[in-house]
């Protein structure tokens, strides 16, 4: 290889200069468009959501006070007080209200589905345990045994 041959030739086309200019010596070229609708594009489905911005599916550091632990309880806590297990916050009152306690119990069980591979196995055992047990009540709650015909278990 001769000299000329081997250097690296460095061609700048970017549109505007680093104070905001429009370079002259570009002229009226518009960007690629092949590249634009990629962005706006559903992924292939060999595609992992996320990788094209940047994502990973690695652990996160969990320094900010905030961790799994902490969202499960966030999320179980009101679904406790609907079921009237935990007093009510304002009042201090307890009720059952089983519409918002069923919901709640569905987001839990939502992120369990949605989170299946992307937790460790104590986070995984920690959502288990608590859906669980929050079914339990609700299932106390409502009456509901599976079988209409046998009332629910009673605690004693």
């Amino acid at each position: 290889m001769s000299d000329d041959e081997s250097r690296i030739k460095v061609t700048d086309r970017r549109l505007f200069t680093s104070d905001g200019e429009r370079r002259e010596s570009v002229g009226q070229v518009e960007p690629e468009v092949e590249e634009a609708p990629r962005a706006t594009a559903t992924p292939e489905p060999e595609d992992r959501p996320g990788e094209e911005a940047g994502f990973s599916h690695e652990p996160v550091d969990e320094d900010l006070g905030v961790d799994f632990t902490t969202l499960i309880n966030a999320m179980a806590t009101p679904a406790l007080i609907h079921l009237g297990e935990v007093p009510h916050p304002d009042g201090g009152m307890t009720a059952v209200n089983l519409e918002p306690a069923r919901l709640q119990i569905d987001f839990l069980a939502l992120l369990q589905v949605k989170c299946r591979g992307n937790l460790t196995a104590a986070e995984e055992s920690l959502l288990e345990r608590v859906l669980y047990q929050l079914r339990l009540l609700y299932v106390s709650k409502t009456g509901k045994a599976g079988d209409d015909d046998q009332p629910a278990p009673t605690e004693g």
